[in-house]
């Protein structure tokens, strides 16, 4: 079975319960926090800012992994294949 690049630890930030996204390959890096929002949108990635009220929340996402997939990949960009990126 494939497995994320990334792990879910449920935790208290910003006021609000959810799961921090820490990378898998090591664990003592988050890459931002996800909650449930059970209004309009299900799931909101939230990027972290060690600034109190800076963070940026994005919300929309159907399930907690595309939105922790969504903070992985924002945090650590690969090269997508084109030929601009060689």
């Amino acid at each position: 079975m494939f497995k994320l690049p990334i792990v879910f630890v449920r935790c208290t930030k910003y006021d609000r319960p959810g799961y921090d996204v820490r990378d898998r390959k090591n664990p003592e890096v988050s890459c931002g926090f996800v909650w449930d929002h059970r209004g309009a949108s299900k799931w909101v990635a939230t990027y972290p800012d060690p600034r109190r009220g800076y963070e940026r929340h994005i919300p929309g996402f159907a399930n907690r992994r595309m939105a922790g997939l969504l903070l992985y990949h924002f945090d650590k960009p690969g090269l997508s294949g084109r030929k601009e990126d060689q």
